[in-house]
């Protein structure tokens, strides 16, 4: 028998914990849509809500786990924490009980929801509560902020590598509740194509680029050349990004320790968490108790000796980049650097010559003082896409870990990976247990038999 009480029961206390605040607006204090919006300030302050989960201590697995979770799985960080249950992710062996999974489905779903529920109520107030801009603009957020968490659960849990598989995740795109929450999974095809609906909205709709800390078109044709990218569209992909670099609503800073030192106000982000004095707190802030351990002794480690950016990156037994007190430890999901690296990727792999593929690439590498690629072959500058993006992005919301799948060579870097199935995590326990459309036979491959 499915117990659906206990899951219930524990998605209901994620949801009543207290948001903090640290945008313009508090949230409501009960976040139950039909009681909430009645007005524009109430709808502003319901999409607030969704940045704040994002951000806040007791939603530590959106921003915190995005780091950690990957970075352990692929070794750039040798330690995510102490105990058997964070080793899991180091080890590769992953348990479809773990704890940290299920919390990271869950926070994960909880945006997905949030932004739903933005989405419903602030389409429904009255043209005599709210402009039709100020709608648009709010519902653009909302439909890039529901992208963001469907593609993160996508690369979490569903087969993301392969868009023929069955093995997507769950699309919800409506306000969850005791009947619609019972759903079966998507195909992988049909999560990407939700994704990107979601980004041409944004894209359309969304308010233009004026704060690192929002949702705002450059950073719905940011992500959308991201995920166009994890289709293989390369082409289409590059060219997107090439797209946000001239437009000029962001600008590399001039060296690599700068676009992390400014904070809120580096030229380069395109997205990254709001924190400052107030939310870098003991009581929001769970990135102030992690150090985030490296390793001399790894691939990470090897290609990162010598290299000018790693004083800045990590110490050796600290990640430095995201853990800086300095700008209030934020976590970065997308700035400019990382546009010029899709650009390259993308036309590396869709037939580019190796000049044309080379350009974007050494614009990064000069950046940090390397000098331009010494590839003679595209296979060889494939190679050097790849380690630029580990020494540029490393910690980042997982870059060098999808990028390590991407470019094949994840079983390579870590012998504990021995198979495509530990690319992915499983479905929680919990949600098999309590989602009426799924059985075990939905789980995971590998993850059956656990």
């Amino acid at each position: 028998m499915k117990n659906t009480t206990i899951y219930l029961v524990t998605l209901l206390l994620l949801y009543s914990c207290e948001l903090v605040d640290v945008l313009e607006n508090d949230p409501p204090n009960n976040l139950v849509a039909e009681n909430v919006v009645k007005n524009e300030t109430d709808a502003r302050a319901l999409l607030n809500g969704v940045y704040t989960t994002i951000t806040s201590r007791v939603s530590a697995y959106y921003y915190m786990y995005s780091e950690l979770i990957p970075s352990a799985m692929i070794g750039s960080m040798s330690v995510s924490g102490a105990g058997s249950i964070h080793g899991q992710f180091s080890n590769n062996e992953v348990q479809f009980d773990n704890i940290f999974v299920r919390d990271y489905w869950l926070i994960i779903y909880k945006v997905m929801d949030l932004a739903n529920n933005s989405i419903v109520q602030t389409s429904q107030l009255s043209d005599q509560l709210i402009s039709d801009e100020v709608r648009k603009e709010l519902l653009g957020e909302a439909h890039y902020l529901r992208a963001m968490a469907t593609f993160d659960a996508l690369r979490y849990f569903g087969q993301f590598f392969d868009e023929t598989s069955n093995l997507g995740i769950i699309l919800h795109t409506e306000p969850s509740n005791f009947v619609t929450r019972h759903k079966a999974r998507n195909t992988v095809a049909a999560c990407y194509t939700q994704i990107l609906s979601d980004l041409d909205k944004a894209i359309a709709d969304a308010p233009d680029y004026t704060v690192t800390y929002r949702a705002s078109k450059t950073a719905a044709k940011a992500l959308k050349s991201k995920v166009l990218l994890y289709q293989g569209k390369y082409a289409e992909a590059a060219a997107l990004a090439d797209e946000v670099i001239n437009e000029g609503t962001t600008t590399l800073e001039a060296d690599f320790e700068t676009a992390f030192s400014k904070g809120l106000n580096s030229s380069e982000m395109i997205l990254m968490t709001y924190r400052d004095e107030n939310s870098d707190s003991e009581d929001n802030n769970r990135k102030r108790f992690y150090t985030g351990r490296t390793s001399n002794s790894t691939w990470f480690a090897t290609l990162m000796d010598s290299d000018p950016r790693r004083p800045f990156t990590y110490s050796g037994t600290t990640v430095l980049k995201t853990n800086n007190a300095a700008v209030y430890r934020p976590t970065y999901f997308l700035r400019l650097a990382e546009m010029y690296l899709i650009k390259a990727e993308g036309l590396a792999f869709s037939g580019a010559t190796l000049l044309e593929a080379s350009e974007p690439l050494n614009v990064i590498r000069n950046r940090a003082g390397i000098g331009d690629s010494p590839a003679l072959t595209i296979d060889e500058l494939k190679d050097d896409i790849f380690n630029e993006i580990a020494r540029e992005l490393a910690f980042e919301n997982g870059s060098e870990w999808f990028a390590a799948i991407r470019f094949d060579k994840a079983m390579t870097l870590k012998p504990t990976i021995t198979s495509s199935n530990q690319y992915i995590l499983p479905i929680p326990e919990e949600e098999i247990n309590g989602n009426g459309s799924l059985t075990l036979a939905d789980q995971n491959p590998g993850y059956e038999g656990i």
